[in-house]
């Protein structure tokens, strides 16, 4: 049962807090992860598709062709736009039952598909504000990607309400607190780090724990509003 938080945790207690979660869970919450990953992530990338040099015949001559599967990637930008939404809220109730010691599984990442609708509205506007602040500069597109960052979560705890109010109590709630929120992101970084070192395998103890710190980050923030 989780006590009353009477001050903010630091980047290492989240840590902690969040090693405490995955204890005896790692597995699930590994699978999860790259279960979500491969349906809204890994064929999404400037590296993603099946990029692929063909030869073809034209007058007599073999005539390379490069083709970047730019078609294929497409098609994986439309599924992830459609279904990232209730991916997304279904690894955040994931790691959120675990923060809270509920009982969590496999089959919570799929649970945002009760919510279909608001999460798939929920996804669209923090792609479409995202991309909009990006536009101006990276560190606004930054700073909104922190902003909306509590979204799901509290969709999770009031499933009654719309996607933009999601946004919006997300806002109202990380105001004040963003640069906890990056220093916290960024005691994560040498994991990232090792992540691209590795090509992508670090991410497999990386993303389940950086998650549950997050899930920990909104209990704390949950604790000291009434969003």
């Amino acid at each position: 049962m989780i006590e009353s938080v009477k001050r903010f945790r630091t980047p290492g207690e989240l840590k902690i807090a969040a090693k405490e979660n995955l204890d005896g869970k790692w597995l699930t919450a590994i699978a999860v992860s790259i279960v979500a990953w491969l349906l809204v992530e890994a064929f999404t990338s400037s590296n993603g598709g099946n990029a692929a040099i063909k030869y073809v015949m034209e007058n007599g001559k073999f005539i390379r062709v490069d083709t970047d599967g730019s078609a294929f990637k497409n098609m994986m930008s439309i599924v992830s736009l459609i279904i990232g939404g209730p991916i997304y809220f279904g690894i955040a109730y994931y790691f959120l039952k675990l923060a809270r010691y509920e009982t969590a599984e496999f089959n919570d990442l799929f649970s945002g598909f009760s919510l279909f609708k608001t999460n798939f509205i929920l996804h669209l506007l923090i792609t479409i504000f995202t991309i909009l602040w990006t536009l101006l500069l990276i560190v606004p597109g930054i700073i909104a990607a922190i902003k909306y960052s509590m979204a799901y979560n509290i969709l999770i705890d009031n499933p009654e309400i719309g996607g933009l109010e999601a946004i919006r109590r997300s806002t109202e709630m990380m105001d004040g607190h963003k640069m906890r929120f990056a220093e916290m992101w960024f005691s994560f970084l040498g994991w990232f780090l090792l992540s691209i070192v590795t090509f992508g395998l670090g991410m497999i103890y990386a993303a389940p724990y950086y998650r549950a710190a997050k899930a920990n980050f909104y209990l704390d923030l949950k604790e000291s509003c009434s969003v």
